[in-house]
C-alpha cells in the first residue's frame, strides 16, 4: 500500500509542477553550432597525372614491388602468369620492402624496368 501512495502522490505533484508552470513564457534563441575536424585541417597532397600507358608488352622488362603481406604472392603469381600469356617475352622483376620505400630505392629499381607496377598490403 505504502508505495502505490509514494507513486501517486510522485505523479500528483508532477502533474501539478507541469501545470504550476505550463504557462512560463520561454525565451527561444537560435544557436549555430560549428562543427570541427578533430584532426584539424589536413591540406591534400598533390595528384600526379598517370603515366602513358605501354603499347606493347612485348620484349619489355616490367618491375613489380611488394611488401610481402601474406597472400600477395598469389597475386602477383596471377598478374605475372597473365602478362606472360598476352605477352611470352615479357621479363618480370619482383622487387621487396617496406609499404613506402625511400626515393633512392625507387631510383635503383625503377631505372632498368620499362613499367612498374607498386602492390602493398595494410
Amino acid at each position: 500500500m505504502k508505495g502505490k501512495n509514494i507513486r501517486f502522490l510522485t505523479t500528483v505533484m508532477t502533474l501539478g509542477f507541469l501545470v504550476a508552470f505550463s504557462h512560463v513564457p520561454v525565451a527561444r534563441a537560435e544557436v549555430t553550432l560549428e562543427v570541427l575536424n578533430p584532426r584539424g585541417e589536413v591540406a591534400p597532397k598533390s595528384i600526379l597525372a598517370p603515366c602513358p600507358r605501354i603499347p606493347d608488352l612485348s620484349g619489355k622488362k616490367i618491375g613489380v614491388y611488394w611488401n610481402s603481406k601474406a597472400g600477395g604472392d598469389h597475386f602477383w603469381d596471377v598478374i605475372e602468369a597473365e602478362m606472360k600469356r598476352k605477352a611470352p617475352s615479357v621479363t618480370i622483376v619482383r622487387f621487396g620492402g617496406p609499404i613506402e620505400p625511400s626515393d633512392a630505392q625507387i631510383a635503383a629499381m625503377t631505372k632498368d624496368v620499362d613499367a612498374f607496377f607498386f602492390g602493398v598490403g595494410d
